[in-house]
C-alpha cells in the first residue's frame, strides 16, 4: 500500500500531472476572460507546462501570477493585434462564403490562405516569450524560422484543436463531451501537450542562456 501512495509510482505521477493540467487550464481560463488577456494567460500556462518538464517544483498559484504579470505587456502586444487581424480575416471568409453573392465567394480564398499564413508564422510566439528575453520583433522573427524547419509540429499544433472542433461536430452530445473535457482539463493538457515538442525544438535551435543561475535570478527565463 505503501508502494502505491509512493510519488515514484507511475499511476500517482499521472494523477500528479492531471491534477496539475486540471489547475493550469482554470487559471488559464479565468485569466483569459477579457479575451484582450488571453496571450499573457497563454504565456503564464507555458511557462508552468516548461517548468514542469524540467521537473522544477513551484506553486501552480504564485508562479503563473509571475509569469503572466512579468510577460503581460510583451504577450499584450502581440495579442491584441493578432487577434484583430484574426477576426477581421475570419469575417471576411464568413461574409464572402455565407452572405455575398456566390460569384463572390472566390474572395474567401485568399482571406483563408493568409488567415493560415498568420496562425502558423506565430505558432511559436508564446512559448518563445514564456523562455527567452527578447524583443517582440525577433521573436516573431524566430517563430517564422521555427514554423518553416519544424513543419511536423506546426500540422500536429494545427490539426488538434481541428480534430477537437470536427469531432464536436458529430452529434450535440459529442459536442458537450468536447466542450465537458475542455472546461475541466482539456486547455492545460493540450499546452502542455504541446510544450513537450516545442521544447524540443528550443534545445535543438535557441541557445540557452550562458549562465544560468543569473539568469534564474533575474528573469526566471531559463527553464527548459
Amino acid at each position: 500500500m505503501r508502494k502505491f501512495f509512493s510519488p515514484d509510482n507511475i499511476l500517482m505521477k499521472f494523477l500528479t500531472l492531471f491534477f496539475d493540467w486540471m489547475f493550469y487550464n482554470w487559471l488559464f481560463i479565468l485569466f483569459s476572460l477579457p479575451i484582450v488577456t488571453m496571450g499573457a494567460s497563454f504565456t503564464a500556462v507555458y511557462s508552468l507546462s516548461f517548468k514542469r518538464l524540467n521537473k522544477k517544483e513551484a506553486p501552480i498559484f504564485k508562479t503563473f501570477w509571475k509569469e503572466f504579470k512579468s510577460n503581460f505587456k510583451q504577450s499584450t502586444l502581440f495579442w491584441v493585434p493578432f487577434l484583430l487581424i484574426c477576426t477581421v480575416l475570419v469575417a471576411s471568409v464568413y461574409v464572402s462564403h455565407n452572405i455575398i453573392d456566390e460569384q463572390y465567394m472566390f474572395l474567401q480564398y485568399p482571406s483563408s490562405i493568409l488567415l493560415f499564413i498568420i496562425i502558423v508564422a506565430t505558432i511559436f510566439v508564446f512559448p518563445q516569450i514564456a523562455l527567452f528575453n527578447a524583443p517582440l520583433k525577433q521573436t516573431i522573427k524566430n517563430s517564422v524560422l521555427l514554423s518553416i524547419t519544424n513543419i511536423p509540429t506546426v500540422i500536429l499544433v494545427i490539426v488538434t484543436p481541428i480534430f477537437l472542433f470536427l469531432l464536436a461536430g458529430i452529434s450535440a452530445k459529442m459536442t458537450v463531451i468536447i466542450a465537458s473535457l475542455l472546461l475541466f482539463f482539456g486547455f492545460g493538457a493540450i499546452i502542455f501537450f504541446y510544450s513537450i515538442f516545442f521544447r524540443r525544438i528550443f534545445l535543438k535551435h535557441l541557445p540557452e542562456p550562458e549562465n544560468e543561475s543569473d539568469s534564474d535570478e533575474d528573469s526566471d527565463k531559463s527553464i527548459i
